[in-house]
């Protein structure tokens, strides 16, 4: 009778101790998941852009090759509430390919440059889109479609040349 009693005695400790392993399992996954959440969570913050964050669908209007004083108006301020203005003024040079800075010159260039290239009209991208700048596509359309009729613009240019 005291080996029956032993052996009750030692199948319920095993059966705690398997409980006790698969409550520390189940424990364990939880916070291992937890955790994955918060570094990925983390990762989306820092991640410099998102595709609908900065889709060109939000600028609203496209350069037709008739309307540069509205359209540049309206990409300028859609550019500068995105805080990227820096990127075709100027403000924003681009650094050495060995400047640590430089990858994300580059992406935040290439997204801007996506701006202005995805708000005109598909027969004029072909003119600017092997540009390596934002800004040089942006005083490249300057220089093809400003007509001098606009102060605001003169204003502007006269302000990116000094």
């Amino acid at each position: 009778m005291a080996s029956e009693h032993r052996s009750n005695d030692d199948a319920v400790d095993d059966m705690t101790a398997h409980k006790q392993i698969t409550v520390s399992a189940t424990d364990l996954i939880e916070s291992l998941a937890t955790k994955m959440s918060q570094v990925l969570t983390q990762n989306q913050d820092q991640t410099p852009a998102t595709t609908n964050e900065h889709s060109a669908a939000q600028i609203g209007i496209k350069l037709d090759g008739t309307n540069y004083p509205l359209w540049s108006q309206v990409v300028e301020m859609y550019i500068s509430a995105k805080d990227k203005l820096g990127y075709i003024n100027g403000d924003i040079a681009q650094p050495e390919t060995t400047d640590p800075t430089f990858r994300k010159w580059r992406t935040e260039n290439a997204i801007v440059k996506g701006w202005l290239i995805n708000s005109m009209d598909q027969n004029l991208v072909s003119n600017f889109i092997r540009f390596s700048t934002a800004k040089q596509v942006w005083d490249s359309i300057a220089i093809t479609y400003f007509d001098g009729s606009d102060t605001s613009q003169v204003y502007a240019l006269k302000r990116q040349v000094n």
